[in-house]
């Protein structure tokens, strides 16, 4: 297989930072649709009754059509630049995820988790860091 070895360029980089943003809000349209169908615990019991009142939700779709374009996306992400340099630089989602958790949902992020985002964080320079060096 040929590899597709490639610069983390600002186009790509904004292309992984495009598919982080629409996880992100899929994830958040799927959270909200989980909350809407009143069921607090979910388990073989009620899971298709979960399930019924998921999909009868607009939340719901609306993160199955998020994850569709994001599909999209990421193949041009992937078709660019390697899967090792792609995926870990996807990892800001995680950075997104907290804050639209925090200002959506009204949710706490410990400060363990900031220093757990802090690590991505730098992670992901040093990826970025790695390919650039790789291409000179």
């Amino acid at each position: 297989m040929q590899r597709t070895k490639g610069r983390l360029t600002p186009v790509v980089f904004t292309l992984i930072i495009m598919t982080d943003i629409i996880e992100s809000f899929a994830e958040l349209f799927f959270k909200k649709a989980a909350m809407a169908t009143n069921i607090p615990d979910v388990g073989f019991s009620n899971f298709f009754d979960f399930l019924s009142r998921m999909a009868s939700g607009s939340g719901f779709w609306i993160g199955i059509s998020f994850y569709v374009i994001n599909f999209f996306l990421w193949i041009a992400v992937l078709s660019q630049i390697d899967l090792s340099v792609a995926f870990p630089t996807g990892s800001t989602s995680y950075i997104i995820v907290a804050l639209l958790s925090i200002i959506f949902l009204g949710e706490q992020v410990s400060p363990a988790q900031w220093t757990g985002i802090l690590f991505i964080i730098t992670g992901i320079f040093f990826i970025s860091r790695s390919t650039q060096k790789e291409a000179e």
